[in-house]
């Protein structure tokens, strides 16, 4: 017999989410971090997808018209034929990064999985878009600052980080950072999070004591040079316990995100 293929993370996800093991900022990081999307391909222009590997799950594609069903994997869709989906043209291997910061206008319900097994189905409505983009821009920049020797040099990642919408600070009841001193050879490097689940993993290592007194801080791009001028820090220590990539960059990043070009959103 034949074994079945292996399931894919956020259908894993969405599944351990029901059984209350998995929160919500760790099924939306699945979700955007996932490579292996199957999207219609009415979704797409022709020129993008000429050269692209489709499948057909028949001759039509006939879904409610202001809804969108998405795939994790094959196997999810194939069963929803079985069970009557008229679902027609798909294309495979899309990155979440990239499916989700583009959702087209016309679309006001996004279904995962849809009308296949009932406990892999996500549905959500048209006022959640706009959060799901902002998670695909941030685990997409996350992508792009791991592995980078010097990051104010790339002035197209500092342009990214200066557009990036949500830095989550822990600050002290008098406005400092937290630090942690020695990191990466710096004295007094700050605590700068990408995204709420980074800080929130960080917030739950600290001290019961700590966690009390801390203030959450949430800046955009454009605030985030300001604060880092501000702080009496000479590091920023982005994601100490991830799951945003763990990285110590020189202060000097915050002056060269804040004069860095705009990328208009």
């Amino acid at each position: 017999m034949i074994p079945p293929p292996p399931m894919s993370v956020p259908r894993a996800l969405l599944l351990a989410h029901q059984r209350g093991e998995a929160t919500v900022n760790q099924v939306l990081r699945g979700l955007m971090a996932h490579k292996g999307w199957l999207v219609p391909v009415s979704f797409f222009e022709p020129e993008e997808v000429r050269d692209t590997y489709k499948v057909a799950f028949g001759p039509r594609h006939q879904i409610p018209h202001a809804e969108l069903w998405i795939y994790t994997e094959q196997g999810t869709a194939t069963y929803a034929v079985q069970q009557g989906a008229l679902l027609g043209a798909y294309v495979t291997m899309i990155p979440g990064t990239v499916l989700f910061q583009r959702m087209p206008e016309a679309a006001q319900t996004l279904k995962v999985n849809a009308g296949g097994y009932a406990e892999d189905l996500l549905e959500l409505e048209r006022v959640s878009f706009d959060r799901l983009a902002l998670w695909a821009r941030t685990v997409e920049l996350e992508q792009a600052m791991a592995g980078v020797g010097d990051p104010t040099a790339d002035l197209q990642l500092m342009a990214k980080l200066r557009a990036h919408g949500e830095y989550h600070l822990a600050l002290l009841p008098d406005g400092r950072m937290i630090a942690k001193p020695g990191e990466g050879g710096y004295q007094q490097p700050g605590v700068v999070c990408t995204s709420p689940d980074s800080y929130d993993t960080f917030v739950e290592a600290l001290d019961e004591t700590l966690q009390q007194q801390i203030r959450h801080s949430i800046v955009d791009g454009d605030a985030f040079g300001a604060e880092i001028a501000r702080q009496d820090i000479d590091a920023v220590f982005f994601n100490p316990f991830g799951p945003g990539p763990t990285l110590t960059w020189p202060r000097s990043v915050g002056e060269a995100i804040a004069t860095a070009p705009r990328i208009e959103r």
